[in-house]
C-alpha cells in the first residue's frame, strides 16, 4: 500500500493547476504557503469544500527540531486529548443546565492537565510504563493565528481511563468518538481533530521500527518517529491515497454507483474507489478499479477535489482524490466477490437522491426513513467527497464529457 508525503501531494497538485490555468510565476511562489495553497490550489471550482479540510494551524514549524523551543512553547500551548478515535468534546448546554450534544473542541492548558492525573513528557523518551502512569507526549498540530501553540496528547494508554472520563464528566466534556461529530462541529475544529487523531493513530501502530524490530519513539515534537537501535530508522507519519471516481456513462445520461460488501448500509449507493497502487498514477488506478468492480471500461479522466479523511478503513488516514471518468463501455460484469450492486442511475433519481440526503433522519444519522417515491437508495452525506461528485453532476443540464 502506497503512502504520498505532503511535498509529492503539494507538487502533484502544483503540477495540475499549472497545466489547467498555466499561473504566473507569482501563484505558484504563493501556493508554498499552506493558507494561500488554499485558495490557489483549492477545488472550489469544482466542488464544495470538504469536511476535514480546511485545518487553520499553522503547520510549518521548523523550530519543533529543538526540544529547547518546544518545551518552552508549551508552557502557553492548549492540548486536545485523544484516545483511539474519540477526543474531548464540549456538551452543549441547554436553557434548563441539561447536557446535550458535543458541538466544540475541549482544548486544556498544561496546568489542566493535573487534574487528569497527566504529566505532558516533552524530552519523548517514554515508555509502555511511563504512558500508563501518565507521562504522555505532547505531538504539536500547529500554531493559530494568535501565535498560540496547539498540541494533541494520546491518552489511549493511560491507565486510568476511569478517572480522565470522570474529571471530564463533572466539567461536561465527553471524549466522543470523531465519526459520531462529523455533523456537529465546526469545519475548522473538525480539521483539527482529524489531524489529531490521525497523527495520535499513526503514532499508536508504528512503536516498533519495520526495518530492525526496536522500539521506536517521537522526535521532533511528534512529526517523526525514530528508532532507537540505529537512529538512521526514520518512520514518516502515513496517508494512503484512495482513487474514488463518478463514472458517465458513454452517452453521457446516468453515471455508476456501486455498494462494496463491506458497507454496513444495505441500501447505500457510492461512487467506486480502491487504494492507488504502487507506480500507478490516479488516473490508472480509477479505470483499473473500475474494471475491477463492474467490467466497464474507462477512458478520460478528470481530477476535481480531494478530501483527508483521517479514519480510514485499515485504521490510517486516507486522502480521497475525488475523480470524474468518462466510460467507454456500458455493459456491466460486477465482481460479486466484492459487490453487493453496481448500476447506471440516471439524473432525475440523482437529484431527488441527493435532496434526500440532506434530511436529518437519515440511515446515517440513525433514522429509519424510506428515500423519495421512484428511488431505492441513499447516497453518501455531505460528509463525504462522494456526495459532491454526485451533487456536482447531477446538477449539471448536460453530460459532464463530451460523447464520444
Amino acid at each position: 500500500m502506497l503512502s504520498i508525503c505532503r511535498p509529492c501531494i503539494l507538487s502533484s497538485q502544483l503540477s495540475l493547476v499549472w497545466r489547467r490555468s498555466r499561473p504566473d510565476a507569482r501563484l505558484i511562489s504563493a501556493a508554498i504557503d499552506q493558507k494561500a495553497m488554499t485558495h490557489v490550489l483549492g477545488s472550489k471550482s469544482l466542488l464544495d469544500d470538504q469536511s476535514f479540510g480546511g485545518d487553520l494551524l499553522n503547520r510549518s514549524v521548523g523550530d519543533r527540531r529543538d526540544e529547547s523551543f518546544v518545551k518552552a512553547s508549551f508552557e502557553g500551548s492548549t492540548s486536545l486529548l485523544v484516545t483511539g478515535r474519540s477526543v474531548m468534546a464540549k456538551q452543549a448546554e441547554s436553557s434548563n443546565g441539561s447536557r446535550g450534544l458535543p458541538t466544540e473542541l475541549c482544548w486544556l492548558a498544561p496546568e489542566d492537565l493535573q487534574e487528569y492525573g497527566i504529566e505532558a513528557q516533552i524530552d519523548s523518551q517514554t515508555t509502555v510504563t511511563d504512558q500508563e502512569a501518565g507521562a504522555l507526549v505532547p505531538y504539536l498540530l500547529g500554531r493559530t493565528a494568535k501565535e498560540t501553540w496547539s498540541f494533541a496528547i494520546d491518552a489511549s494508554a493511560y491507565g486510568k481511563q476511569d478517572h480522565l472520563h470522570d474529571v471530564a464528566k463533572r466539567k461536561g466534556y465527553v471524549m466522543q468518538d470523531l465519526r459520531s461529530m462529523v455533523a456537529l462541529l465546526s469545519g475548522t475544529d473538525l480539521a483539527v481533530a482529524g489531524h489529531a487523531i490521525a497523527l495520535a493513530g499513526w503514532h499508536q501502530a508504528n512503536g516498533f521500527c519495520g526495518r530492525c524490530g526496536a522500539p521506536t519513539v517521537p522526535i521532533e515534537a511528534g512529526a517523526k518517529r525514530c528508532c532507537t537501535k540505529d537512529k538512521k530508522h526514520r518512520l514518516y507519519p502515513r496517508t494512503d491515497p484512495v482513487a474514488i471516481m463518478l463514472v458517465e456513462s458513454v452517452d453521457g445520461s446516468k453515471v455508476l454507483l456501486g455498494r462494496a460488501k463491506t458497507i454496513r448500509h444495505a441500501s447505500m449507493l457510492t461512487c467506486l474507489s480502491g487504494f492507488v497502487e504502487q507506480v500507478e498514477t490516479i488516473e490508472e488506478a480509477c479505470r483499473r478499479e473500475v474494471q475491477e468492480e463492474a467490467g466497464i471500461h474507462v477512458g478520460p479522466v478528470h481530477i476535481a477535489g480531494s478530501q483527508p479523511w483521517p479514519m480510514g478503513r485499515g485504521g490510517t488516514c486516507e486522502l480521497m482524490i475525488g475523480c470524474i471518468a468518462k466510460a467507454t463501455s456500458d455493459a456491466l460484469h460486477m465482481d460479486e466477490s466484492e459487490m453487493d450492486d453496481v448500476r447506471w442511475v440516471g439524473r432525475d433519481q440523482l437529484k431527488k437522491a441527493v435532496e434526500d440526503s440532506k434530511r436529518k433522519d437519515t440511515p446515517y444519522q440513525g433514522g429509519s426513513s424510506e428515500p423519495s417515491e421512484g428511488v431505492d437508495f441513499w447516497i453518501p452525506p455531505p460528509t463525504a467527497i462522494a456526495h459532491h461528485l454526485i451533487k456536482s453532476w447531477a446538477e449539471r443540464q448536460t453530460a459532464w464529457f463530451s460523447k464520444l
